[in-house]
């Protein structure tokens, strides 16, 4: 296992591009948890209950909310790759 994550580390260290495909890969398979596909109902209640068939109504929350999740997880992550860094500098 240990010479897989290296292999990936030198992979990521030589090919800029790698990260964010790997990264995008990695939120789209996240996307497919059960934690995940539990919320479908409440957005699709909440994007398609809103009591009017105006399709740019719907478009206008539904960006909005992805917005707010890539916002939320584009923070999450720094805050977390910020910790990690400070955790790896005290050693």
């Amino acid at each position: 296992m240990t010479s897989i994550f290296e292999t990936l580390s030198e992979l990521l260290k030589n090919n800029f591009w790698i990260a964010p495909i790997i990264s995008l890969l990695a939120g789209i398979l996240t996307a497919f948890t059960p934690c995940s596909l539990s919320t479908i109902p409440l957005i699709i209640g909440y994007v398609g209950g809103t009591g009017a068939q105006e399709t740019k109504k719907a478009f206008k929350l539904s960006l909005v909310f992805a917005l707010g999740m890539a916002i939320t997880f584009t923070t999450l992550g720094a805050i977390a790759a910020l910790i990690g860094r400070i955790m790896r500098n005290n050693r």
